[in-house]
């Protein structure tokens, strides 16, 4: 299904900015929602929805309370909230297709690679909320017969991003204050780091697509964050100085098989991760942007 309107929920979030640019330079009618102006935990308040909700309408769910907001009881209950009030919403006003924006988190650390199939494990608040997330808007899309595409999105990094989340966002966020980065141990775990424009055009080709069920959304190409390091000393110019906290616990990583992803957009071309990484430090003022 290729809609012709797309409502974004989570609109100025770092995935939601980035998938309202992409709609929107293919044509889409996109209509944004952020805290701001739809207050998810609100049930009266999706009424502002009922005039655009029809099947040419297709919904993206991004939004969520992040970890950085706490791991705690309170945030997890308003996460389950926002899912439930949308999914409430759904079941009396059908639409086309809905994007549920889901996360890694819900699986462990046991297994590698990590496919659709992987048994989750969410290891915390925030990781437990997405897949009771996820579960909540499959029983929703059951009740009205409605197409639904859940996405598990991998760690993002790229210009935008409010958390600054361990990884390239941190580093570079670190390196504009004071040139320098911080990570665990000798920064030995591997995660597959995906750019934020990468997540957006995947979104709209698998929208486009017309998918529907789980998706992990990865590159297939982890590295470990020395590996990050070593790569933004090649990029920015002046000395970096590394600094090494204490672990929180045992060194895990992170692999994926992407053959579904891959097969249902095979012709779908990853930034580089040099390239990326050049985006996000100059975003981030850690390193000079060309003139």
């Amino acid at each position: 299904m290729k809609p012709s309107r797309v409502v974004v929920l989570g609109a100025t979030g770092h995935i939601g900015r980035a998938l309202c640019a992409r709609l929107a330079a293919a044509g889409a009618d996109v209509i944004a929602h952020s805290s701001k102006t739809l207050d998810l935990t609100r049930p009266e308040a999706l009424a502002v929805l009922a005039p655009v909700a029809g099947p040419d309408t297709a919904l993206v769910f991004a939004s969520a309370l992040t970890p950085d907001k706490g791991q705690n009881a309170t945030t997890f209950m308003a996460n389950l909230a926002m899912v439930a009030n949308v999914g409430t919403f759904l079941q009396s006003h059908p639409i086309g297709a809905c994007v549920y924006v889901s996360s890694d988190a819900v699986y462990g650390f046991e297994y590698n690679p990590v496919t659709e199939a992987t048994p989750t494990a969410p290891g915390g608040y925030y990781a437990l909320a997405k897949y009771a997330g996820e579960k909540m808007m499959e029983w929703a899309g059951a009740g009205h017969g409605g197409a639904l595409l859940t996405l598990r999105v991998a760690g993002v990094y790229g210009p935008g991003d409010p958390h600054g989340a361990y990884g390239p966002n941190a580093f570079a966020r670190s390196l504009a204050k004071d040139r320098s980065v911080r990570v665990f141990g000798a920064g030995e775990e591997e995660r597959d780091h995906i750019y934020v424009d990468d997540v957006a055009g995947l979104i709209v080709a698998l929208m486009d697509r017309g998918a529907t069920g789980v998706f992990n959304v990865a590159t297939g190409h982890s590295r470990s964050f020395a590996a990050v390091v070593d790569a933004i000393r090649g990029l920015a110019p002046y000395e970096i100085t590394v600094n090494s906290a204490p672990r929180k616990g045992p060194i895990t990583h992170r692999r994926y098989d992407v053959a579904r992803l891959s097969g249902a957009v095979p012709a779908f071309r990853f930034t580089p991760f040099t390239e990326g990484l050049r985006a996000t430090l100059e975003s981030f003022g850690a390193i000079p942007c060309p003139k």
